[in-house]
């Protein structure tokens, strides 16, 4: 897993500069207000299923949380969702055309499906948005996105 997660951190580093702040490990929790927006890279399973005598798969399941403080947002106007466009766009932005916007965090995922010899992006399985509370003071508005990266053993 933390060879998966190292990899997946260099490639988005390099394209989410100037987007994003920080880029975390491992959910925090508690995020300075001078590292929003960011990005947590957070473990979520690994499974290993035997292919034959020799050799195994691995799998690992990591979420991709894009962060920001939704308290900046709080006097905006409610019909212009700022927070959250701009959640949008830098999570799965599209192109007038429809295809994915490759400065987005989906396109570079896109664009670097093959992560290293014999270590892959496996799947996108969905984007979840929500608003979450993680202290007293400090409410986020969050994307998550749920990925599979896959490699093969020998035993």
């Amino acid at each position: 897993m933390k060879k998966s997660i190292e990899l997946l951190k260099k490639i988005l580093k390099s394209k989410v500069q100037g987007k994003v702040k920080g880029i975390y490990i491992g959910d925090p929790w508690q995020i300075p207000d001078s590292q929003m927006p960011c990005l947590i890279l957070n473990p979520n399973r690994t499974e290993t299923n035997i292919i034959d005598n020799q050799r195994d798969s691995h799998n690992h399941f990591i979420d991709i949380s894009l962060v920001i403080d939704a308290r900046q947002f709080l006097d905006a106007t409610p019909l212009s969702m700022v927070g959250t466009n701009f959640l949008m766009e830098t999570m799965e932005n599209e192109k007038s055309d429809g295809t994915i916007d490759p400065n987005s965090l989906l396109g570079v995922l896109r664009d670097n499906l093959d992560m290293e010899t014999n270590r892959f992006i496996q799947n996108v399985s969905g984007i979840d948005y929500t608003v979450r509370r993680r202290t007293e003071q400090l409410i986020t508005l969050e994307a998550v996105m749920h990925i599979q990266i896959q490699y093969f053993i020998n035993r």
